[in-house]
């Protein structure tokens, strides 16, 4: 049995090569395009593989909320145990080998950040026509952070400036030694810069200017009202990718309608059901599930290395809400790579 702690897991990821990178994508996908075709009204009940159980929620003494996440594809079983609590979320992957055995152990945060991340960058790297130069992320928590990582890991010739806007400012202040610097290390020729909303007077002015140069948003942020307007978008037009990560109940809301809307017709998300559920976005937009593509069905119907089609002049739009075979699969391949490399702690007698 492996363990894996928080440093170990996040040594494992920010020492990823391009081509690694590209591995994790293309595992993330086969499994995305396997609960697209299961989830299918004709698919076969007694050839279902992939089996995800309701999660199981209940409050300790101490009020907190503890988190049971089962799945499994009948090969590998994986449960994510999650303690929501007031100074912050502790959780943990258990991964099983077929035959029962405790493969291994993982903490979970980086992997829930870095695997949401990753989910974006699917549809992110078929989206050639749009241009990459600017981006722009909503949000100060790991999975902001990821996404612009694996951005710049993926396209690190084409992005010249990235942008971190957040409400409060002490996050960011907090990022720029940890994760900012590390950046600029990494990639000399991209700018990083911050905005805060917190003690920035011009705060509109400048979030205009920003929203007006952007190619990219990547919204990772639990917002109850949406980010920025469609208007502010439309006052320089061109075509953007917009993905929303982290929306997760009806009231939150990333984005306005028009927004949602501005994808020529398409809206991607990671699983249908999931997204029409809880996010806010969706629901108060009144989408049905004819107006959404799953990432699995769109990616079973593209070649590995094939870019989608983008209607002229809409914009690329993602809805993503999180699975626990997403967590399954990544936790997996972190595995294989943390033995691998050395990296971690192994135990016999499991």
């Amino acid at each position: 049995m492996h363990i894996l702690s928080e440093p170990d897991v996040a040594q494992i990821f920010r020492s990823l090569t391009q081509s690694q990178c590209h591995e994790f994508i293309s595992s993330l996908g086969d499994a995305l395009i396997a609960i697209s075709a299961e989830s299918k009204p004709d698919f076969p009940t007694s050839e279902k593989l992939i089996h995800q159980p309701l999660r199981t929620v209940f409050a300790t003494k101490a009020d907190n909320s503890c988190i049971f996440m089962p799945v499994s594809d009948t090969v590998t079983t994986g449960v994510k145990v999650v303690t929501v609590a007031k100074n912050g979320i502790q959780g943990v992957i258990n991964i099983f080998s077929p035959d029962g055995r405790l493969q291994g152990l993982l903490a979970a945060a980086e992997v829930t950040a870095f695997r949401t991340a990753l989910a974006s960058m699917t549809l992110f790297v078929r989206s050639t026509a749009i241009r990459k130069e600017n981006i722009l992320v909503f949000g100060s928590g790991r999975q902001a952070e990821w996404h612009a990582r694996l951005a710049l890991l993926l396209c690190p010739n084409q992005i010249k400036r990235v942008t971190f806007v957040n409400r409060g400012r002490q996050r960011l202040e907090e990022m720029e030694q940890s994760v900012f610097n590390d950046l600029r290390q990494r990639y000399p020729n991209v700018s990083v810069n911050t905005l805060a909303k917190e003690g920035t007077p011009d705060y509109e002015q400048r979030l205009l200017a920003e929203l007006q140069a952007c190619d990219v948003i990547f919204s990772c942020t639990p917002s109850l009202t949406p980010n920025f307007s469609y208007s502010a978008l439309q006052s320089a037009p061109k075509q953007r990718f917009i993905s929303l990560i982290g929306s997760y109940k009806p009231p939150m809301h990333e984005i306005d309608t028009e927004t949602l809307l501005s994808g020529g017709g398409k809206i991607y998300v990671d699983s249908k059901s999931a997204c029409l559920e809880e996010s806010g976005e969706l629901i108060t937009a009144k989408i049905t599930e004819d107006e959404l593509t799953e990432m699995g069905d769109l990616l079973g119907g593209l070649g590995p290395s094939d870019a989608i089609e983008i209607p002229e002049g809409a914009n690329v739009i993602y809805k993503c809400v999180g699975m626990g075979l997403m967590d399954l699969v990544i936790g997996k391949k972190v595995l294989e790579v943390g033995s691998a490399s050395g990296l971690g702690t192994h135990v016999d007698g499991f």
